[in-house]
Formats: C-alpha cells, structure tokens, sequence
C-alpha cells in the first residue's frame, strides 16, 4: 500500500498545471512545519537544504515526527513539483504558557498556512488536554492572530491546514477571523486534530466554516475522534498504537486517500468525549485539570514524553472531583495513554 512518500516519489516532476496542488501537498506541509530547518526555497536551497538536514543531530531526536520530516524533505529536494515552493514565514514558541509553531508557505498563487501540532514538551501536552476545557487557549489566540496576519488583501487561493493540535489550530483560526479574510480561503485540512467543545461546535462561527473544512482520521483514531466533530473522512493504515497517529503511515492511491471505517474504540472514544458528558461544567474541569498536572514534577517548557506513572500521578490529583468531571479527564487520559505505547 502507498503513502505519502510514495505521493511525493511518482508526482515529484509532474507540473501544478498537469496535477493540480491538492489535499496531499497540504499534508506535505502539515508534516514539514515540524521542521527544525526556519527558512528555505527548494529550488534555490539545495545545498543549504542537504546541509541542514545532514549535519543536525536534532533531526530525529527532538520529537517523533522530526525522523519523518527529514524524510519528507530529502524526497522534495530537486523535485519539478515542489522547485518553486517557499517559506515565506515561520514562528515557533516552547515556553512555559505555550508549544506553538506555525508555517505560511507559497508556491504559485497559492498560499497554505500550516500548523505544528505537539512537539514532546510538557506545555504540549498539557494544551492537549486544555482543548478539551477552554475555549479559546492561550494557544488558539497565538493562531488566531497568525491566521490573520498572513492572509492578505492580494491573496486569492488559501488553504489553512494542521496535524493534530495543528489540526485543531487551523479550525479554530479560521472560525474566529473576519468574514473578507474568511473567504479568501478554499479549504480547511483537519489531519486527525481533535474537535471542538459542544457549545462552539454549535456556535454560528463553526456553521461558517463547516463546508471548507476536511477531516481526516486514521481507522483507529484516538486524537480526530475527541470531542464534537462531524463528517469524518476515515483512511486506513498498516500501523497500529502510536503509529496510527501519523499521516506518513496513513494510505494513499494517487491523490486520494484509501477509505476506512472507525474502529469500535474509536467510535466510543467519539461518543464518550461528546454525549456521554453533553452537560458538564468546563470550570469544574479546568480547575481539576490544572491542579492535576501539576503533580507531573517536570518543567512546562522541556521535551519529554509522558510515560504511565506520570499519567496515574496526573489520575492521582482527580481525588475528589465530581463524577462527571473524573469520567470526562479519564476519557482524554485513556485516549492519550493510548498514544503514548508503542507499536
């Protein structure tokens, strides 16, 4: 079965004019705003491309999709397709409010506004779980505000695009900007980001957006399934647990993915973050979730990758929440130690 390397070797000289920017190349570039490399041009970086990616030692080593980036950059140099494809700007914030990082690329007269989902740090994971309570994060108002400063008066084709929490970014950004540059953009690309709380997945800002935006979930998604969402375009993979997770294991045939069904665990994952909790109080979490990841004894702004002990010290803080509440936090909890075993 294809993927998306595979996406990239067979159109890889194939002109926009014969093969038309589609969904794909957006996925391409929700993987490379992964990327420790700020600023290229793949036609005239070449060299400063291979340099860049062999002489890193953190390529690969900072987070779990880096390894994949540098694949998928090293199959983009000297390609027809992407020659002309730029980073025209690039941001990223670790600290100890946020872990955001967004890329605004161009290629023609087309303009994708990509962003990066968690990259290992323990801020990163903690606005994992704050999507699931506040509304907006700190986060989505940094996305808001990017979202906003890259479309211009002059852009005609935009498309906005994420991975995971970047999935999620890319949503929310487009619901909250004005209406002009709203229509500037031709489709919203959701790759197995969570969705939203029910009283925004009800609001009249998500009904604008609806019909431009696209989600992708893998069979057996444990991120895209969380919390309202709607008209899921399911893809199968060859992968399992953590692995699932990541577009580059996702397949492909030609510009299309591969059409799947949600797994049972999937569909419950869905149902136990939406209906099964319609009338909880989000304070009540917010105030449990908060005081509860502070027995994580780790720096917000540090990579890491949460292991067991650290989610049950997270369980540990719960004790005396109301049921409801414990039964919401578990949901995400099960959802993200789910994710965080191996294959």
């Amino acid at each position: 079965m294809y993927n998306i390397y595979d996406y990239i070797n067979y159109y890889k000289d194939s002109s926009l004019e014969e093969v038309p920017w589609n969904i794909m190349d957006n996925l391409i570039c929700s993987c490379i705003v992964y990327s420790p490399i700020k600023e290229f041009h793949i036609a005239k970086d070449i060299e400063y491309l291979h340099i860049e990616i062999n002489k890193r030692d953190n390529f690969g080593k900072s987070d779990l999709m880096t390894p994949k980036v540098k694949r998928i950059l090293t199959l983009l140099v000297g390609s027809k397709r992407y020659k002309d494809l730029m980073i025209i700007d690039y941001t990223d914030k670790v600290n100890a409010k946020t872990q955001f990082g967004a890329m605004t690329f161009k290629i023609g007269k087309t303009k994708i506004i990509s962003f990066k989902g968690s990259d290992g740090c323990l801020i990163g994971w903690q606005e994992n779980f704050r999507i699931a309570y506040e509304y907006p994060t700190y986060t989505h108002t940094l996305a808001i505000n990017y979202l906003n400063e890259h479309i211009n008066f002059s852009d005609k084709n935009v498309y906005v695009c994420g991975h995971s929490k970047g999935g999620n970014l890319a949503l929310v950004s487009a619901m909250e900007i004005n209406s002009f540059k709203f229509n500037k953009i031709k489709e919203i690309h959701n790759f197995d980001g969570p969705g939203l709380r029910k009283q925004e997945f009800e609001s009249k800002k998500y009904l604008k957006v609806k019909d431009k935006l696209v989600n992708i979930v893998p069979e057996a998604s444990y991120v895209g399934v969380l919390m309202y969402s709607e008209n899921l375009n399911v893809v199968t993979t060859n992968e399992l647990g953590i692995n699932v997770h990541f577009p580059t294991s996702w397949n492909i045939f030609g510009e299309h993915f591969v059409t799947g069904k949600l797994t049972l665990f999937s569909k419950e994952l869905h149902n136990s973050s939406t209906k099964k909790v319609e009338n909880l109080d989000y304070d009540k979490v917010r105030e449990t979730m908060e005081m509860a990841f502070k027995t994580v004894k780790k720096e917000y702004s540090s990579r890491i990758n949460l292991k067991l002990k650290d989610f049950i010290d997270i369980l540990k803080g719960l004790a005396g929440a109301d049921k409801e509440t414990t039964k919401y936090i578990i949901t995400i909890i099960t959802a993200m130690i789910k994710g965080s075993k191996k294959k």
